[in-house]
């Protein structure tokens, strides 16, 4: 993927990167600060399921198909993201052969059902 296809933004705190039930089209990498996961529970309140850090990636769903966001990502103070959009990923892809894909869609499913699953069991 080429350094053109990416794209740095910053957020300050409390800023919704994404929200749930949104449909995604990009994944991030974050640069700098903190990007706090949570998702609505049944009863209107947030839930938090995870903290992102320096270097770690959220997102990564939405390079691989079009589904609404499992959870609403919201910075944490001052952050700076790289933003992988699901375009040059998928250019990216398409050099590699059916097998892959496949495989990477299979993996993609079984992970949002398990996901599914324990936020579930959590709220």
């Amino acid at each position: 993927m080429a350094g053109d296809d990416l794209e740095v933004r910053q957020y300050q705190s409390g800023d919704s990167v994404v929200q749930q039930g949104d449909m995604g089209n990009e994944a991030y990498i974050v640069e700098k600060g903190i990007i706090e996961i949570s998702r609505e529970s049944g009863h209107g309140s947030a839930v938090m399921l995870n903290t992102i850090k320096r270097g770690k990636m959220f997102g990564e769903m939405a390079l691989i198909d079009a589904a609404p966001r499992m959870a609403t990502a919201r910075a944490v103070g001052p952050t700076i993201l790289i933003v992988i959009p699901q375009a040059a990923f998928q250019k990216l892809l398409g050099k590699t052969e059916l097998v892959i894909k496949t495989v990477l869609n299979t993996v993609l499913d079984r992970l949002r059902q398990q996901t599914e699953q324990n936020i579930k069991k959590t709220l």
